[in-house]
């Protein structure tokens, strides 16, 4: 198994602005992760081609976290796991997938998934199976030699592993033959008859040359003179005691080991008198290469019985190798396959298979899952003294998921999550984000700083991710009403500031330029997932009806986490609304106690205005509170944005996207 590395890394965000998406400064912490995790080579969201070969895990990559659900016909997740482990059992390909940290609620289905442009269900081996296996930390712990994936048919070590010999045509041409390093290597091996119809009376014959697998010599001659065999080889045969009577059926596998009394273990390397007589093959080197040669075929090699009339194609040898006599080695520490979701496939997943481990020949893998892993449900509120537990595609529920992760790999094993979070409002917001159909349904793939991440992506959710007061705390950046709707009634300003309460010469306005007030047509991406088809990239278009048809474009990429074009027409929508009505920001400081006031409120600003010409007015306006920080003198020092009010004081950007007129290109 690769290296494990959870798909986050600790570290406080520096935020740009608590209302919009634009993209935060990367964290310096594990940049050579954040390099890995971001290479095409291990995206875990599908490719725009499909038809790619099977990504094959590398050390150091990332365990993703697979998280959604899938509801009214809308999201779940589409992935393309890495591959780690690869083998074959009874000449049954097994592979072994990574899928997600935590345990994933949904089961497999050979029916939503793909290798390569094929759907499984329409693959020719038809018993594919495919199966989860997860482990708990706390099992693990309590035995960690024990092997979670023994039941796959693969192995927890890398000191056992199965591969395929070429295979022996019953036809024409040679083949080559790898073998393990008889003085070193534990040894098991199986030979299988591959063909049509019946074979029961057909063998064929092949001569055989011997290699010295490091030097590539000839050792044919001193081979033979060693082992007491000369001459060819009869292939497929079949014997009663000592007497050949024919052929193998096809599909007939026979154990080696079994046959000279290790059934079930492995066939120890050579020792004593039995190595030194092999070390005077080729210099003291005990690992050879073996080429037959086919010679000719029978197919009647009992005459007391009728020639066969099947095709036999040949047979194929399975080698297992290991470290001692036992097959399943359980002497490993396993915690590193604790809480995480593997997928196990069995069957011929790669339907070209000629030698070699499994796969040979592979496309890449998609699975798509209604449901991701399972986590706390904090958007579900208590339920007794504890939040129930199941998949989620609620953002909440994510956030607070990877704090209880975070406090995992910060090894405070007292709280619940790694910093305290306001939970009051938890609940309400979910259910806002559900009125909006605001779901996520995508994959963390890659190692990120847990409070960027959560500040980056909660504006898409109308969201604001604070630190207030030493708790960590969501507040949304639209006034939502009683019933977590966008509110478009009339609002009440939190605080009123005047010139007597804003200390002289402290405020300050700047506006937005030209460029930044323009119209524009706002270009939001998302991801369609349905169970039928691998999952594509979309884009919805949005523009003020308004607006100029030859507007520039700006586009918003939600694809990681949206699979609900609403979400993505809401999103654009309050960009355009926020970019029309508000203007201008200020800065400014007070001596009045500020303690009830919080990023996203909204306060009322009455400043008195007079000109030259004996103008005295006063001018009022309305404004979102971007940040505040405090002077060791008690002096506030505040940031807000533009968030105009109506004359209903209903705000504008609110109103907008609820009764503005939009026009939407899908």
């Amino acid at each position: 198994m690769t290296g494990r590395r959870y798909s986050f890394i600790k570290g406080v965000g520096k935020r740009s602005s608590l209302f919009t998406s634009d993209a935060q400064k990367k964290s310096e912490v594990g940049q050579d992760a954040q390099i890995l995790d971001e290479s095409l080579e291990n995206f875990k969201k599908p490719n725009s081609d499909l038809d790619v070969s099977q990504k094959i895990a590398t050390t150091g990559e990332t365990v993703p976290i697979v998280f959604g659900k899938r509801a009214n016909n809308i999201g779940g997740v589409w992935m393309q796991p890495s591959l780690i482990k690869a083998g074959t059992e009874n000449f049954t390909q097994k592979l072994l997938f990574v899928i997600s940290q935590g345990e994933i609620a949904s089961s497999p289905i050979k029916s939503k998934a793909f290798t390569g442009l094929t759907k499984l269900s329409f693959l020719e081996d038809t018993s594919i199976t495919l199966s989860h296996i997860y482990a708990t930390a706390a099992s693990l712990a309590s035995s960690p030699n024990s092997c979670p994936i023994s039941s796959t048919g693969l192995f927890c070590g890398n000191d056992i592993y199965t591969y395929l010999q070429e295979m022996s045509k019953a036809s024409s041409g040679s083949n080559l033959s790898v073998e393990p390093d008889l003085a070193v290597d534990y040894k098991g091996t199986k030979t299988i008859t591959k063909g049509t119809g019946d074979t029961s009376n057909i063998t064929f014959v092949m001569s055989s040359q011997v290699f010295d697998a490091e030097t590539g010599d000839n050792v044919t001659t001193a081979w033979q003179n060693y082992s007491g065999y000369s001459g060819n080889f009869l292939f497929n045969s079949r014997y009663s005691g000592s007497t050949l009577i024919g052929g193998q059926t096809v599909g007939t596998i026979i154990d080696f080991n079994a046959l000279v009394g290790y059934s079930g273990q492995l066939l120890p390397p050579l020792t004593g008198s039995n190595l030194t007589a092999l070390q005077q093959v080729s210099g003291g080197r005990t690992k050879f290469v073996f080429k037959y040669t086919f010679v000719s075929v029978n197919t009647q090699t009992n005459t007391s019985n009728p020639a066969s009339t099947g095709t036999l194609e040949g047979t194929q040898d399975e080698i297992t190798i290991g470290t001692s006599t036992t097959i399943q080695n359980t002497s490993n520490n396993n915690s590193s396959f604790a809480d995480i979701t593997f997928l196990a496939s069995s069957g011929n997943l790669f339907e070209e298979q000629t030698a070699g481990t499994f796969p040979s020949s592979t496309k890449q893998l998609y699975i798509f899952y209604e449901q991701g892993v399972k986590v706390d449900l904090f958007s579900a509120g208590l339920s007794g003294s504890s939040y129930t537990n199941g998949a989620s595609n609620q953002f909440i529920d994510l956030a607070m998921h990877l704090f209880k992760l975070y406090k995992k790999i910060d090894g405070n094993n007292t709280a619940t999550i790694v910093a305290p979070v306001e939970l009051t409002n938890l609940q309400s917001l979910s259910t806002f984000c559900t009125n909006n159909s605001m779901f996520f349904n995508g994959i963390i793939s890659k190692a990120v700083n847990i409070i960027d991440f959560i500040t980056k992506i909660s504006p898409y959710y109308f969201l604001s991710f604070l630190s207030v007061g030493g708790k960590y705390q969501f507040a949304p950046i639209l006034p939502i009403n009683g019933s977590n709707q966008i509110d478009t009634t009339a609002l009440t300003p939190t605080m009123t500031f005047t010139e007597a309460n804003i200390i002289q010469g402290s405020f300050s306005k700047s506006y937005l330029s030209v460029e930044e007030r323009r119209d524009f047509v706002a270009n939001s991406i998302y991801t369609e997932c349905v169970p039928t088809a691998v999952a594509r990239r979309k884009t919805v278009s949005v523009r003020f009806t308004s607006s100029a048809l030859d507007s520039p474009t700006e586009q918003f990429d939600m694809s990681d986490f949206c699979a609900d074009v609403n979400h993505a027409i809401l999103y654009a929508k309050y960009e355009l609304a926020r970019r029309k009505h508000s203007t201008h920001n200020i800065s400014f400081s007070t001596s009045l106690l500020t303690t009830a006031l919080i990023p996203t409120n909204i306060i009322k600003l009455q400043l008195q205005r007079k000109n030259s010409v004996g103008d005295d007015r006063t001018e009022t306006n309305f404004y979102q509170v971007a940040t505040i920080t405090y002077d060791n003198d008690g002096v506030s020092n505040i940031e807000a944005s533009h968030f105009p009010l109506n004359g209903s004081n209903v705000a504008e950007i609110s109103n907008e996207i609820s009764t503005g007129t939009f026009t939407v290109l899908q």
